[in-house]
């Protein structure tokens, strides 16, 4: 079973969640040479561009997970990730979220449990959930359940870097955790294997 893991503690989130390899009709694709997206990000309304995620929006294949560690404010993870929320503070924790606002997971609690205690759950559609805690409002983290496996955290410079992308033509998107302070942003990229595809994005609170 693919399996992603966040840890509970003082509103930070630590995950494990799948290195993917592509299957079935992709196989060959990713056997071929590739090529990457890379490019810088600016923000205007916030203090830098950390936490950003910049993604293609849908890649040929499936692509399910195996390991890898994050520990962001944004968990990128793919559909069909089963997520285990560990709770690593001394104190009771809870983790729900609210319908999302594209309509993608309805509203759930997990429920409140003590140090070292475990819940799971699997996200088994594309969409997002934004974690909230309801004995720490102050906490808040975002799971963004994605088709493929092409995508990046974005620094607090700005810069980020799609590796090992199959050859095509790609939606690209740029989306960040609070749309009311950056609206995401999408554009047409086309990787050629072996070589940079330079895409850039500037987000505000402005809708384009």
């Amino acid at each position: 079973m693919n399996r992603a893991l966040i840890g509970i503690a003082a509103a930070v989130f630590l995950g494990h969640v799948g290195l993917m390899t592509p299957r079935g009709g992709a196989q060959d694709v990713a056997q071929a040479k590739t090529g990457s997206i890379k490019g810088k990000v600016t923000v205007t309304g916030v203090r830098n561009a950390e936490n950003v995620l910049v993604y293609l929006e849908k890649a040929a294949g499936e692509y399910p997970p195996q390991k890898l560690t994050f520990v962001p404010h944004v968990l990128p993870i793919l559909k069909g990730t089963t997520v285990r929320f560990i709770n690593s503070d001394s104190i009771l924790h809870n983790v729900f979220w609210n319908k999302s606002e594209n309509g993608s997971y309805p509203a759930r609690n997990l429920g409140t449990w003590g140090k070292d205690g475990k819940k799971e759950f699997t996200f088994d559609k594309e969409g997002s959930v934004v974690l909230l805690c309801n004995v720490h409002s102050e906490m808040e983290g975002h799971i963004v359940v994605l088709q493929n496996p092409f995508f990046a955290l974005v620094g607090a410079d700005g810069a980020y870097e799609v590796k090992e992308v199959p050859p095509g033509q790609y939606t690209v998107k740029a989306w960040y955790p609070n749309p009311k302070k950056l609206k995401p942003q999408s554009t047409m990229g086309t990787v050629t294997a072996d070589q940079v595809t330079q895409l850039d994005f500037s987000l505000s609170g402005k809708k384009k």
